[in-house]
């Protein structure tokens, strides 16, 4: 409050002056009067009151021409405060201008222009004014019909605010200097009336007799100066009063403060409430604390260019500044410089538009998050019964390429081409006239007319009356995701390479069928077709010829059914082929036959012409099986049928194959227990050479069931091939004869164990760890051991190197059963084993066959040219062993010497045998020397 009370001492001191030099003047007037002219007193008095009234008019009027333009400034100060108030609302209108200060405007104004109707340039600068007052009324209305509601957020034009705010100056510095005019033509008539009255007091000296009049009349004088100074105080008081209502009360944050101490002179209540600081805080603030230290020494440098610049008063835009508590806040600053209680400073309006400032900010990354997103948007308004676009963002542009020049005010429809109808564009149509939200899968159409897969979701937008003015349309272009997902459907059904249906939809296609089957009561066949030897063709040419050998067949499979049949990849280079209509079994026959004879005709692969086999094996509904899987697994147990019983051949099914069948499965699950319950044991059958001495034992292997029955290996070595039981079970036989042939080398040094090893163990282990592992655990020199394998375990790829390993270790290695097999001898030159055996089949028919003696005499050719041991196997009789011998066979292993024995026989058998022909031996020795 120092502000108000400095500037009420400042009037009331100028105010006791004047009553004082009024009063003297009054004095020496009636004694002048008195003295000097009494007898015209009267007229001279008569002519003083009329000089005085029209004085006093004069003043009157300049009064009110000076309390009319302050009732004018006080309406415009008041009508900026409420429109600028409005600016941050969300619902902004403008009532600068209501009727009843619209009124007191007008009526101030024609107080004005019938006042100043004599002084042509005041009345020029009031009907000037009055224009400008009508301009900045119709400016601010302007301003409020451009204003855009976005959601609960105003945008204000900027150029018309600003031009308003300059047509607000020019009113204000327009009214300054009405004011000023008026103040300089009061002190005009001050100093008139210091001349009148010199006048009168000259009047009064030459009047003196008129005295007792002139006494009277400056009694009268002095009343009227009295009731003056009443008039001037209550006229004060009036502006004081309305001063304080302007400033102090005022709802907007205003402030005075030095321009050389930049100290606070008077802040008013609404500036304490936006700043946060008291009164007595104010007093002790210099004004640049208001300021971010960042921002001070702009503040410094606009303020010095604000003091040069030929205006005292505008607009210093928006500022930022600080609350108490260091918050930040956002005004916007007018300025009007000034002289206050003897200090030069600047008196500035603070208007805080921090939360306009904010929904400016939101606004403006709202718009970049607009224009940043993947996702296409646009907003549409209803109009005439169409949704008309009225703004895009630039992915709209980039998904539909149509550009946002050329789609605002069309129906957004356009995007759907010729397909308006589709049901996702009903279902949109109803949203959007219901108000709601949707969402849907649309066809939609480019500019280019390419068409894509549209993923849009539609929502309202209301207003604060809640109704919908606008729809927002938010998509994207989802074209890959649902060929991806077309794409997947069409996988998982079927299959890649040959394109034929996969399993899942033989499975489903199968279970139509039967049930249309059930249902009409005729039969289906189902066809299981394997091509024969197919691993051939993918080691040896590779797998890209492979993959066309796959495709053709498949080609040729669905091309030699009937329409309403059906030809699946069941997987690998098996598929399986259904006859849907009723035929007889030789029809499917016939049918099968020509699919096979039509997978056998040639094709080239790798430049090469192929010839290609498939066995065929197949069962009927329902005397086959009366549900999908018993019709499967028939066909398959057909399938296996036609392989063993030679390929290329088509079989049907017959109940002794499920026969067959579960007995394999009886054989394989009681192999399954034997491994378990340790049912194995090992015979061994002695190899050897001319004189019977024994060179080495081959490990037999044999099952005694539950029930005692001692099996063979024909009978259950092939089953254990088939189900990879033979792995476990060839470890355990290795195992076993190393360690057996370990406890009879503690007797017999020199005897070999010879081990058969099936080509499955080759395929699915290690065979030379497994060889490894078997020595080291028993500690039996490697010399001793022996492994024998087939010819057919020779063609495998990764067979020779492991051979080799085994090599290595110092095992030697034995060809079992040559010449029944592949018999290649590429295979045998690529590896040379240390020892042949010679098949027994050839052995048996030695004294029969001339051609199987030729065959024996070649393979022990054979074996002495490469450097092999040669051993006969199956000898039973004396001839064949004499041939055998008398053609250079260096061991001989049969029944003619015995047959396999457990190891305690085995080991009597070696001590018997050997210690005879060491007798022998040494007679002979005695006898030559």
């Amino acid at each position: 409050m120092a502000f108000y009370k400095m500037r009420g001492d400042a009037r009331m001191r100028g105010i006791a002056s004047g009553r004082s030099a009024h009063q003297y003047r009054s004095t020496v007037l009636a004694a002048l009067l008195a003295a000097i002219a009494a007898g015209i007193m009267v007229l001279v008095a008569l002519g003083i009151f009329a000089s005085r009234e029209r004085a006093d008019a004069r003043l009157h009027v300049a009064l009110a021409v000076a309390n009319d333009v302050e009732v004018v400034l006080a309406l415009h100060m008041d009508a900026n405060s409420d429109f600028l108030k409005g600016v941050g609302s969300a619902s902004y209108r403008s009532y600068a201008w209501p009727v009843a200060r619209a009124g007191a405007a007008a009526a101030a104004y024609g107080r004005l222009e019938e006042a100043l109707d004599s002084d042509r340039a005041g009345l020029s600068a009031v009907r000037a004014l009055r224009a400008l007052t009508a301009a900045w009324s119709s400016q601010l209305e302007t301003i409020a019909h451009q204003t855009h509601e976005v959601g609960s957020r105003v945008t204000v034009a900027s150029d018309e605010l600003l031009l308003a705010n300059e047509t607000l100056n020019q009113i204000t510095r327009g009214l300054s200097a009405l004011r000023g005019r008026q103040e300089v033509l009061i002190a005009a008539m001050h100093a008139e009336s210091e001349q009148r009255l010199a006048h009168e007091r000259l009047t009064l000296l030459i009047a003196i007799a008129i005295a007792l009049l002139l006494l009277t009349y400056a009694f009268f004088v002095s009343h009227r100066a009295s009731l003056s100074k009443a008039r001037i105080e209550v006229i004060a008081a009036q502006a004081e009063s309305r001063f304080y209502e302007y400033f102090a009360q005022h709802p907007l944050a205003m402030m005075i403060y030095d321009l050389e101490s930049l100290r606070i002179l008077a802040a008013n209540a609404a500036a304490e409430r936006q700043y946060g600081y008291s009164a007595a805080q104010f007093a002790s603030l210099p004004v640049s604390q208001l300021r971010p230290e960042s921002d001070l020494a702009a503040f410094l440098s606009d303020l010095e260019a604000y003091r040069r610049a030929t205006p005292r008063s505008g607009s210093a835009g928006l500022r930022r500044h600080l609350r108490a508590d260091g918050s930040f806040i956002f005004v916007q600053v007018s300025f009007h410089f000034l002289d206050y209680a003897g200090h030069e400073a600047c008196f500035i309006t603070a208007i805080e538009v921090t939360e306009h400032e904010q929904a400016k900010r939101d606004l403006y990354l709202r718009s970049r998050a607009l224009d940043a997103t993947l996702n296409a948007v646009a907003i549409t308004q209803f109009q005439h019964g169409l949704d008309v676009v009225s703004y895009v963002n630039p992915a709209f542009e980039r998904i539909t390429g149509y550009a946002g020049s050329e789609i605002i005010g069309k129906d957004c429809r356009f995007l759907l081409g010729d397909e308006q109808d589709q049901p996702g564009s009903v279902v949109i149509r109803h949203a959007m006239r219901s108000n709601s939200e949707g969402a849907v899968l649309l066809r939609s159409v480019r500019r280019s007319g390419e068409p894509f897969w549209n993923q849009l979701h539609v929502a309202p937008v209301f207003d604060d009356a809640g109704v919908a003015t606008h729809h927002i349309s938010v998509f994207s272009d989802v074209s890959e995701l649902v060929n991806s997902q077309e794409l997947l459907r069409q996988q998982a059904r079927h299959d890649a390479l040959t394109l034929l249906p996969n399993r899942h939809a033989l499975t489903q296609t199968l279970g139509e069928m039967l049930g249309q089957a059930k249902e009409k009561a005729h039969q289906i066949a189902l066809a299981f077709v394997d091509l024969d030897n197919f691993k051939d063709v993918n080691d040896t040419l590779g797998h890209s010829a492979g993959d066309l050998v796959l495709r053709n067949v498949a080609s040729r499979l669905r091309d030699g059914v009937g329409q309403n049949d059906f030809v699946a990849r069941y997987g690998g280079d098996e598929f399986v082929v259904l006859f849907s209509d009723a035929r007889s079994a030789s029809e499917i026959e016939a049918a099968l036959s020509r699919l096979k004879a039509s997978i056998a005709e040639l094709l080239t692969a790798s430049d090469m012409t192929l010839h290609v086999e498939a066995s065929i094996g197949w069962a009927c509904y329902p005397q086959d099986g009366r549900d999908a899987e018993a019709l499967l697994s028939n066909a398959d147990m057909a399938l296996y049928s036609a392989k063993s019983a030679g390929r290329n051949r088509v079989q049907k099914f017959d109940p002794a194959m499920a026969k067959a069948n579960s007995q394999r499965l009886l054989v394989t699950s009681q192999l399954r227990a034997a491994i378990e319950r340790a049912e194995f044991e090992l015979h061994y059958q002695p190899r050897v050479c001319e004189s019977g001495r024994v060179l080495a034992l081959e490990a037999l292997l044999r099952w005694r069931d539950p029930a005692g029955s001692l099996l063979n290996p024909g009978q259950f070595i092939p089953q254990a091939e088939e189900n990879g039981l033979i792995v476990p079970i060839g470890d355990w036989v290795l195992n076993e004869a190393c360690a057996e042939a370990k406890r009879l080398c503690l007797s017999y040094p020199d005897i070999r164990m010879s081990v058969n090893v099936s080509p499955v163990q080759f395929a699915q282990t290690d065979m030379a760890a497994a060889v490894a592992s078997a020595l080291a655990r028993t500690g039996l020199d490697p010399r001793l051991l022996e492994i024998e394998i087939t010819e057919g375990a020779l063609m495998e790829e990764t067979t020779l190197p492991t051979l080799q390993k085994i090599r290595r270790m110092g095992v030697s290695v034995a060809i079992d059963d040559f010449g029944v097999g592949y018999s290649s001898l590429g295979y045998v030159r690529n590896f040379k084993a240390d020892t042949l055996k010679i098949d027994m089949s050839f052995v048996r028919r030695i004294g029969r066959s001339s051609v199987d003696e030729v065959i024996v005499k070649a393979i022990i050719g054979l074996g002495h040219t490469l450097g092999m041991r040669v051993v006969g196997e199956g000898v039973e009789t004396t001839g064949q062993r004499d041939y055998l011998l008398q053609h250079g066979c260096h061991e001989l292993q049969g029944y003619l010497y015995a047959r396999p024995m457990p190891a305690a026989q085995a080991r009597q058998f070696i001590s018997h045998h050997n210690a005879d022909s060491f007798a022998l031996l040494r007679k002979e020795c005695e006898a030559s020397g």
